[in-house]
């Protein structure tokens, strides 16, 4: 697939993995008020599954932001998804016929959210999973993709 050149470039959410964060916090602070505040000294058993457990815990969502990504090209949406082994999809925007915001009331509230792009065949979907601000994402994209067929139907009038 040739270089293309993206309007829109949207990967997943960092705000997915609050929890992942939440952890790694509970955790750092809990061997500091352990060993500094309570003075009880921590095995190193301790010291290295923390450090274990915080290495994996902050690699884990960085692998997964960086693995799928989608992105919106003058005429068409682009899916890739996979790391090592890659699926790229492309898809034009006349194969679009609709889009829907899916957020629950705890991302709705952090303001991240799933879009679903339905196709005009076989009823599929492709989805963009856990972005940031979903509803200017689909704004954004309805934007394009109107401007892309005002375009096309200017030069079907010439």
């Amino acid at each position: 697939m040739a270089k293309k050149k993206f309007l829109l470039k949207v990967r997943c959410s960092r705000k997915k993995f609050l929890i992942f964060y939440i952890m790694i916090i509970t955790i750092i602070s809990m061997l500091i008020y352990f060993s500094l505040y309570k003075g009880i000294k921590l095995n190193t058993f301790t010291w290295i599954t923390s450090a274990i457990f915080i290495y994996f815990a902050i690699k884990y969502p960085e692998y997964h932001r960086l693995k799928d990504w989608w992105g919106v090209t003058e005429t068409s949406l682009v899916q890739s998804l996979g790391l090592f082994n890659k699926n790229v999809r492309e898809v034009d925007f006349a194969s679009i016929s609709d889009l829907d915001l899916e957020q629950v009331l705890f991302k709705r509230f952090l303001n991240y959210g799933n879009v679903n792009v339905r196709l005009f065949l076989n009823e599929t979907s492709i989805s963009i999973k856990d972005i940031n601000n979903p509803s200017k994402f689909i704004e954004d994209l309805q934007s394009i993709i109107s401007k892309n067929r005002r375009s096309n139907h200017a030069l079907r009038d010439i």
